[in-house]
């Protein structure tokens, strides 16, 4: 029986919500929307840890950051990770990935210099770490943006981390370098001259920080390269391979460059705020005065990735941006959809859509990520299709999943074991019920100091989300079903003090359920 193709659509920092399917009322999705129509929509589908590199790590391993070991930004995928594509490789598969991948570091700015434990006479640097290979050198330097935009024609190596066809795209909105530098160069003679606020066209309408009205055509933007190469990799497919192809778009993320008509496509009065847009994030009780540092750094640094708390008309102006790019990716995932059909391949076709993590997008008066854990950044959305489904086209899933189930789902339906050591589960495992979502975060300090003590650990069950912070006695606790916006800490509730036990030891146990399995013994003692 010949296995199923994959095609798997990966965002940039998108919201579940800001989807037609998902219930918002104003932004245009049809082809997604048309995808969940035909196929299964989950709604409590979390992350691993709520940023890029790491989460985009736990996507394709299976495995949580603390085992991949891709636990902030700033630390590469080891090259000798299996991933996915690597699995579907070694059983006939073609493998492609177009678009943001994240698997290796972004820039080249040396990181903070780490220390070294205790009082004494510093070690050699060949001993300053307790693992002597630190996932660095050329090897690691792929997706360098800078490389790319000085020398555009650089040969990656291939397979990289298991896709033998890539098409990269390194950065957002309109400064993107990668393969894509050399593919605008040959359309514009001076493709710098039309990128960037400095080259923005003029819009005084818009006031919120991290957005201008790019230059750069829809024809040349980002979106619209990641859906050409898209589509160039199905045409090149034959009816008797399978492939797996990975289309992952550098938007909706910040800054908000949307295009053409894209930029002007909603009206930000015509916005519906998050209800907890006028109420402040400070104003939610028993909340470690740590957890609110990424809240206040970015009221100093507004270019920055740190969270923006911002007026309601500059709310209103971000998220009608978003909504912009957010449509212009569902116009490419149509054109990729359509020439799928057009190829004959979409009835063996499953078919995935999702983001590698959230933004808060108005939430306590706020945009961006980082900080605390609020749905908003935690939950992405996940639309799956499957042609030969026996289940009825439209439905909804409430199972808890996380970005490490997402390799185990796609080996399964392919008909394969997974790999030891990968840690998710088949989300169409009826034998199994869910387990708790684990979620893993080095923490805002990291981004100023790589050792700081700053983690954050939280478990999401179907009606709870608790959270610990390293080094401080607080913590959080809110009863989802009840208080889905996250506006009541219940952790010093006395009325919740068995609730939370409860969840502490079901955190315990989890932890305990992912603990490292990669290395297999070879002899007994």
């Amino acid at each position: 029986m010949r296995r199923p193709n994959f095609i798997v659509f990966i965002t940039d920092q998108q919201r579940a919500e800001h989807l037609g399917c998902y219930g918002d009322p104003t932004v245009r999705t049809p082809h997604l929307d048309g995808l969940a129509a035909k196929g299964v929509r989950f709604t409590r589908f979390h992350v691993a840890t709520p940023i890029c590199q790491p989460n985009r790590a736990c996507l394709v391993t299976g495995q949580q950051p603390s085992v991949n070991g891709v636990r902030q930004n700033g630390i590469p995928l080891d090259l000798d990770s299996v991933t996915f594509a690597d699995a579907l490789r070694g059983a006939g598969y073609r493998s492609g990935y177009i678009g943001k991948a994240h698997f290796q570091n972004v820039t080249d700015i040396p990181a903070p210099e780490r220390r070294q434990g205790g009082e004494g006479e510093t070690l050699p640097d060949a001993l300053g770490h307790s693992l002597r290979r630190q996932r660095d050198g050329d090897a690691y330097r792929w997706e360098v943006r800078r490389r790319w935009a000085e020398t555009p024609d650089l040969a990656l190596p291939m397979p990289y981390y298991g896709f033998e066809h890539v098409r990269l795209c390194i950065g957002h909105g309109d400064q993107v370098e990668g393969h894509y530098s050399g593919w605008l160069r040959e359309r514009h003679a001076d493709p710098d001259a039309l990128r960037g606020p400095a080259n923005a066209l003029p819009d005084e309408r818009v006031t919120a920080p991290q957005c201008w009205r790019t230059a750069l055509p829809e024809g040349s933007y980002p979106t619209a390269y990641v859906a050409e190469q898209a589509c160039a990799f199905l045409d090149d497919q034959d009816d008797e391979t399978p492939f797996v192809l990975v289309v992952s778009f550098p938007d909706p993320h910040h800054p908000f460059t949307p295009p053409g008509r894209y930029w002007s496509m909603y009206d930000p009065d015509e916005v519906v705020l998050p209800a907890t847009a006028g109420r402040s994030v400070e104003a939610i009780a028993d909340l470690p005065d740590a957890a609110l540092a990424a809240y206040r750094w970015g009221r100093d640094e507004p270019d920055s990735h740190w969270p923006l708390s911002l007026s309601e008309r500059q709310l209103r102006e971000i998220i009608a941006l978003n909504y912009g790019s957010i449509s212009m990716v569902d116009d490419a995932v149509g054109q990729v959809l359509g020439r799928l059909d057009e190829r004959g391949l979409a009835e063996d076709t499953v078919v995935a859509f999702t983001s590698d993590h959230g933004d808060y997008m108005g939430d306590h008066g706020t945009v961006l990520k980082l900080g605390l854990h609020f749905q908003s950044v935690v939950r992405v959305p996940l639309i799956w299709h499957d042609p030969h489904s026996s289940e009825a086209g439209g439905s909804v899933s409430g199972r808890l999943g996380s970005a490490i189930d997402l390799a185990p789902t796609l080996l399964q339906r392919a008909g394969l074991k997974t790999p030891i050591g990968m840690q998710g589960r088949d989300l169409f495992d009826a034998q199994r019920p869910a387990p708790p979502v684990l979620i893993e975060d080095a923490g805002i300090q990291v981004f100023r100091d790589g050792d700081a003590d700053s983690g954050i650990t939280t478990l999401v069950t179907e009606d709870w989300r608790l959270s610990l912070f390293e080094g401080e006695e607080g913590g959080e606790l809110y009863h989802l079903a009840e208080d889905p916006h996250e506006t009541r800490n219940l952790w010093g509730d006395p009325a919740h003090q068995g609730t939370r036990m409860a969840l502490l030891e079901a955190l315990a146990r989890r932890m305990i359920e992912l603990r490292d399995k990669r290395l297999s013994a070879t002899a007994r003692a």
